[in-house]
C-alpha cells in the first residue's frame, strides 16, 4: 500500500513540474506577455504560485 501512495506521489509531482515548467515558459515568451491582457498574466503568476505550494508540500510529504 505505501508503494501506491509514493508512486501516486511521484505521478502528482510530475504533473506539477510539468505545469510549473509550462507557465513559466508561456510567462518567459515575451509575444504572450504583450498581447495577453494584463488579468490572463496575472491568473497565470496565481496558478503558478499555486502549483509550486503544492509542489512544495508533496516532496515535502514524499521526504518524511
Amino acid at each position: 500500500m505505501a508503494d501506491d501512495v509514493e508512486i501516486t506521489i511521484e505521478q502528482k509531482i510530475a504533473k506539477l513540474e510539468d505545469e510549473i515548467h509550462r507557465i513559466n515558459n508561456k510567462l518567459s515568451n515575451d509575444g504572450f506577455v504583450a498581447k495577453a491582457p494584463a488579468a490572463t498574466i496575472e491568473k497565470e503568476k496565481i496558478r503558478l504560485a499555486g502549483y509550486r505550494k503544492a509542489l512544495q508540500q508533496l516532496q515535502d510529504r514524499q521526504a518524511s
